[in-house]
């Protein structure tokens, strides 16, 4: 049954699969056939069929004639891209956060992630670092107050929660030390160094996670 209340038919039903992909319940190279879908989720083939298709667009799924939906398998020119966009769009966000800051637009939800990233990291369980480093990511990008900068980066950072899911190994200490930086720069009002430290953190896991799609 749909667990994620609000919105349209189709959007619950789009979130329920995406988070499903994301999280690994529906493997890359899987089939998603509208009928078990549809009978799983407790809705109707029609709004299964849109949300398939607006997870093709955001490139979750892949449809093929006959064959139907397909869990997309990311690929070595996925990761590259998908850190291209990142590496322009959320230093962008950062240093767009921090000049909120400095005119005196509070954030709350980017202290609450940063704490319960802090808090996950302590935990030292992958599943919650990879939840509370994604929040912290989402947060900043509304502290930017930026609706169309959130639009474009809303599939971006869910394509980037599904490729760290499947090759997270980088250090959970090293990423909130970096979190704490960008975290840093944007509480104390400066832009441009919060975009270096964003870029500089946004970089550091290009390597990593090419290597790693790589052994998938």
């Amino acid at each position: 049954m749909l667990e994620h209340p609000g919105g349209s038919l189709t959007e619950q039903t789009e979130i329920s699969v995406r988070e499903g992909i994301i999280t690994g319940r529906y493997a890359p190279g899987d089939r998603l056939r509208e009928r078990e879908l549809s009978e799983g989720l407790g809705v109707s083939r029609v709004p299964v069929r849109e949300a398939l298709r607006n997870l093709e667009f955001q490139g979750f799924v892949t449809i093929l004639p006959r064959r139907g939906a397909i869990v997309r398998e990311m690929t070595a020119q996925d990761v590259t891209e998908l850190f291209d966009l990142r590496s322009a769009l959320e230093p962008l966000a950062a240093s767009t956060a921090a000049l909120r800051c400095s005119e005196g637009y509070a954030h709350e939800g980017l202290d609450r992630a940063m704490d319960n990233a802090q808090a996950a990291t302590e935990s030292a369980d992958a599943q919650t670092i990879l939840l509370a480093n994604s929040e912290f990511h989402t947060e900043l990008v509304s502290a930017a107050r930026h609706q169309m900068l959130a639009d474009a980066m809303a599939p971006v950072l869910a394509r980037t929660r599904w490729l760290f899911a499947q090759t997270a190994d980088r250090s959970a200490n090293l990423q909130m030390h970096e979190h704490h930086q960008i975290y840093n720069s944007i509480r104390s009002g400066q832009p441009q160094l919060a975009s270096a430290y964003m870029l500089a953190h946004v970089e550091s896991g290009r390597l990593p996670s090419l290597e790693a799609i790589a052994k998938v």
